[in-house]
This record gives C-alpha cells, structure tokens and sequence, in this order.
C-alpha cells in the first residue's frame, strides 16, 4: 500500500501523508465528520486553522496557541472574541465549527511523537509511551526529495512523504510492551530506525486540551 499526499481524504492533509493504522478507542465521531474537520482546519477561507495553529494544531509557529482537544465551546468563543479572526468568522459554517471540533478533539486523544528522517537517519530515533496510547507519529522528511517509510511491525506497507514535508501516522499502541520500528527504504542510509517503546513505565498521557481550557476547567 503507497499513500501520498491528497486534500481530499480527512487522513491526509495538504503537504503530509496520514495512515491511519488502528482507530482504537480515539474513535468518538464517525469519518465523514472527521474528514469534513480535517478539511475545514486546512482550508477554511483559503488559509485554514493551520495557518496559525500548525499542521498538527500544537501552536509551534509562533502565532496562534496549542488548540489540540479543543471542545465546540472554545471554538466558538475564540472565534466571536477574536478580531484577528474574523476571516474565518465570515466563511465558517456552523456545521463546520461542530466538525472542526470532532477533528481537533480527535487529535486531543493521541500523543504526538516528532523525529525528524535526515539522510535515513532519525533525529531522536525513539519515542516512549505506555500501553494503550493513542499515538500520532510526525515524520519530518528533510530532504528535497521525497523518501518512502515502511515498517514491518506497526503495519505499513510504503508511506510516501514528499521533499521538505511532513507526514502523520496515527497508530494505537497494544496492550502489552514491546519495540516498534519505522525505516526508510530509500534514504542514503538503511540500517537506521525510528523506534516507538511500549513501555509501562513511560510517562502517562492524559489527553490534550488548549491551555485556557484547562484553566478554566481547573477554577471550576
């Protein structure tokens, strides 16, 4: 199975590829919500959420914050208190608000795990999390050109990721330990792994919500 990147499909956004290999218990709304979000979040008004959030929504370019897990409550009210967005307030539906939702909720459920494929490569080259963890693996390919990645124990066949692009893998760890590899198959160097430890020593992962939502939750 190849996969690239495609706008159509709510697992693959715009300069990134998403397989997602197990829906486990990160599941809560069904796929045409989910990839109506997706969508949204990546071309509302011809700049999408990402713009300012990050293609992951983690707040990581400097302008908009950290809105992973974020409920159709905070959307709303970010939106209408938000002169800087009223672009998207001008072009969002209220259905899409409610799928934006769903998809950023979605998002809130899994660990992020980021390394960075340089030459074959991996900047770091492993990743802890306990079992049972939602996790969304981002793949950096540094390249100019585009690299496939493969791995023999999480389920991928071939994941395409174009030059100086990223890409998402979305996967449920299992109920036991173990190691899981992910390799290039066509990078300068082949004997090197991105390894995602299933350990139950790893530091628990409670989900993810916006900063202010915690606040807010946390006076309550």
């Amino acid at each position: 199975m190849k996969t690239v990147a495609s706008p159509v499909r709510w697992a693959t956004i715009p300069l990134c590829v998403t397989i997602f290999l197990s829906l486990g218990t990160v599941q809560a709304n069904d796929d045409a919500t989910l990839a109506e979000g997706a969508r949204v979040f990546n071309t509302i008004a011809g700049v999408g959420c990402k713009t300012c959030h990050g293609e992951y929504a983690e707040g990581d370019l400097g302008v908009g914050p950290f809105i992973r897990g974020a409920t159709e409550a905070t959307i709303r009210a970010t939106i209408d208190a938000n002169n800087e967005m009223i672009i998207i307030k001008n072009s969002i539906t209220d259905d899409q608000i409610k799928a934006v939702a769903a998809y950023l909720g979605r998002l809130g459920g899994l660990q992020v795990a980021r390394t960075l494929a340089k030459r074959g490569r991996f900047l770091p080259d492993e990743f802890s999390t306990r079992p049972g963890t939602g996790v969304q693996l981002v793949i950096k390919n540094s390249s100019i050109s585009p690299h496939t990645f493969k791995s023999d124990n999480l389920g991928i066949d071939d994941m395409t990721i174009p030059g100086r692009s990223t890409g998402s893998i979305e996967w449920q760890a299992p109920d036991s330990e173990g190691d899981f590899s992910l390799y290039c198959t066509d990078c300068k160097l082949k004997d090197q792994f991105f390894t995602v430890k299933v350990d139950a020593s790893a530091d628990e992962f409670r989900g993810s919500a916006p900063a202010s939502a915690v606040a807010a939750e946390d006076s309550m």
